[in-house]
């Protein structure tokens, strides 16, 4: 079910005269030009977050990255209707869904120790003085690691 309607599509001459190829670049070419219409109709800062789009009936989903996304939509939805229907897309309603693979992961950065040739050796002084067993063992597997990475550099 076409919810616009459609122009000629444009495809890459490998495509040739295969009507199922054909369809699939002609509902990819639609779906492109709805996101790019729902990226217009979006606040500029809301934008980035809508990933996707897809049709349930005459009801609009939307991809969004994140949950805050989803909501801004949501209160959006009016004046995103009014939009997409002036520019002649059939749509009734708009649903924001979360998708969880489209969540950006955030990075962790790794912490390097590096101990100069002082400080390890005071860590090592400190480990056979302290009185307490566990605190000896945890120095001692600190220097332990910092001595290994140490050799897998060299």
């Amino acid at each position: 079910m076409s919810n616009r309607p459609s122009r000629p599509p444009a495809y890459p001459a490998f495509i040739g005269k295969d009507r199922e190829l054909l369809r699939l670049v002609a509902r990819v070419n639609e779906l492109n030009r709805l996101q790019a219409a729902v990226r217009a109709a979006l606040p500029v800062e809301l934008a980035p977050a809508c990933q996707s789009v897809s049709w349930a009936g005459s009801e609009l989903l939307i991809g969004v990255t994140s949950s805050a996304a989803a909501a801004r939509i949501r209160l959006s939805a009016p004046r995103m209707l009014e939009k997409l229907v002036e520019a002649g897309w059939q749509i009734t309603g708009i649903t924001p869904r979360v998708q969880v693979a489209l969540q950006v992961e955030k990075s962790r950065k790794t912490k390097d120790l590096h101990l100069s040739d002082a400080a390890f050796s005071a860590l090592g002084e400190l480990a056979e003085t302290v009185d307490d067993a566990g605190l000896e063992q945890a120095l001692r597997n600190l220097l332990a690691s910092h001595a290994e990475r140490i050799l897998k550099r060299e």
